[in-house]
């Protein structure tokens, strides 16, 4: 079962929004009839899983909030945890799942597709890569954390 806890900087991770959680589901299953671990697939929904990703910190105290404003002047894509957040608050599911790996890369942005995911991002440990952008409506974030 995976932590309850803060999601920091995900590396070699992956994360996809799905705007039904349904879909989310079906991705998943499809990521372990993949051969993808289940332990390397978390699906966030819910209040619990918004409250993981945590956009701002601003749910995990000082020390979170701290780390989200250094983790977003260094790196250009950590608003996007805004997004998945506001993505779940709204009813909507996010799959993050571990992708080290060309090939493994490539097959799970491709089954996350193949669902209806979108704003498909790698995390990798040096460098994030946009595998699928935005689809509909942007979410209501505050004007710093849009791209």
């Amino acid at each position: 079962m995976a932590s309850k806890q803060f999601i920091g900087y995900p590396v070699d991770r992956m994360l996809g929004a799905f705007d039904d959680p349904t879909d989310a589901a079906a991705a998943a299953a499809g990521l372990r009839a993949a051969g993808i671990a289940d332990r390397d697939i978390t699906v966030l929904r819910g209040s619990e899983g918004a409250d993981r990703l945590d956009g701002t910190g601003g749910r995990h105290g000082p020390m979170a909030k701290v780390r989200r404003v250094v983790s977003f002047t260094v790196m250009d894509q950590l608003p996007d945890f805004t997004w998945y957040e506001a993505e779940v608050r709204r009813g909507g599911a996010v799959l993050m799942v571990r992708a080290r790996g060309t090939e493994r890369t490539r097959k799970v942005a491709a089954v996350m597709r193949e669902h209806n995911g979108h704003f498909i991002n790698h995390y990798g440990r040096f460098a994030t890569e946009e595998l699928a952008r935005w689809r509909g409506p942007e979410p209501d974030v505050p004007d710093v954390m849009r791209r």
